[in-house]
């Protein structure tokens, strides 16, 4: 089987394969079900997907050749793997990470009414920089006041975007470290508000 181009290929065959699913919802729904469902059929995708069978065999078929799924049995019916994407881009002074939580997240943007809105809002890389904090929050280690603050946003809407980050969050990167340690968390706040 061949090597998965998104961990392997150049760095801009990867970009241009990544912004693909960014700009079109239906590919990143069709990623974040095969992340969620492990190595789906293209019978079982089309089970939890609004497309029509065949529609679903061209975009896992695409997504197969971008190297963002990759084909994890050899007979039929195929099973895929959507492939771990970890790139990080840097614009204007700034640091953004894709991840596959990054395209969850997108892919939730037409059911989500509080995603769709942050994405009106402040754009993919406002919703980048979102992932990020909600990583802190999702740990316990920052609140919604501290990014309200750092990114010039409502105590609210941060709040918002925080809460709805967490559960695809944990979904999507069911590793993460969610012990609460209070002392570590007020160190953290307090340190952040010093800044």
């Amino acid at each position: 089987m061949a090597e998965s181009a998104v961990s392997h290929s150049h760095p801009l065959d990867t970009m241009l394969a990544v912004s693909d699913v960014i700009r079109n919802d239906r590919l990143a729904k069709l990623y974040a079900r095969v992340l969620e469902l492990d190595s789906p059929t293209v019978e079982e995708l089309s089970e939890g997907i609004e497309s029509s069978t065949t529609t679903i065999y061209e975009d896992v078929k695409y997504l197969a050749e971008i190297d963002l799924l990759e084909r994890v049995t050899e007979t039929q019916p195929y099973r895929y793997r959507a492939s771990q994407v970890d790139m990080t881009i840097q614009a204007g002074g700034e640091t953004f990470q894709i991840t596959p939580t990054l395209l969850v997240a997108l892919a939730e943007r037409q059911s989500n009414e509080n995603i769709s809105l942050y994405i009106d809002r402040h754009g993919v890389s406002g919703l980048a920089t979102a992932i990020e904090y909600g990583r802190a929050y999702t740990q316990s280690k920052m609140n919604a006041r501290i990014m309200s603050r750092e990114q010039e946003i409502p105590v609210l809407e941060a709040e918002t975007i925080l809460q709805e980050l967490q559960e695809i969050i944990l979904e999507a990167e069911p590793d993460i470290s969610t012990s609460l340690n209070i002392e570590e968390l007020d160190a953290a706040v307090d340190e952040r508000l010093d800044e």
